[in-house]
């Protein structure tokens, strides 16, 4: 299973994103995409801010509704190791991005994104 990071669905449907092409090729070769509830907030929010509402009224219309997205949330235990790694570690980290790192770790997930500092954190 494939999770995803907010940059690949942004990028995806922002054809000015430098990895525009990339994204929708990562979202088109995959059957089964595992969303963050909290992924998806942040792709509606960007969204919304630099592009239109429409947009991402549409973006977020299309991965709620599309058969290969998954929407997952975090479990309580997840919730409380995030919140432990962000206090006990000293890494200007968004939450958001610990838990894509949390939740692929445990769960199994391969982690896709275009953040550098998430991969270096995911393949440390």
């Amino acid at each position: 299973m494939t999770l995803i990071d907010s940059c690949v669905f942004i990028a995806a449907f922002r054809k000015n994103e430098l990895q525009h092409k990339e994204a929708q090729s990562i979202i088109d070769k995959n059957d089964k995409l595992i969303v963050l509830d909290y992924v998806l907030s942040e792709v509606y929010t960007v969204i919304m801010l630099r592009e239109s509402y429409e947009l991402a009224s549409q973006v977020l219309n299309w991965i709620v509704s599309h058969p290969k997205c998954i929407i997952e949330r975090l479990s309580n235990q997840e919730t409380e190791e995030v919140v432990n790694f962000l206090q006990n570690t000293k890494t200007k980290l968004s939450f958001v991005d610990a838990a894509l790192c949390i939740v692929s770790r445990q769960r199994n997930y391969e982690l896709i994104t275009f953040d550098e500092g998430l991969l270096k954190l995911y393949f440390a």
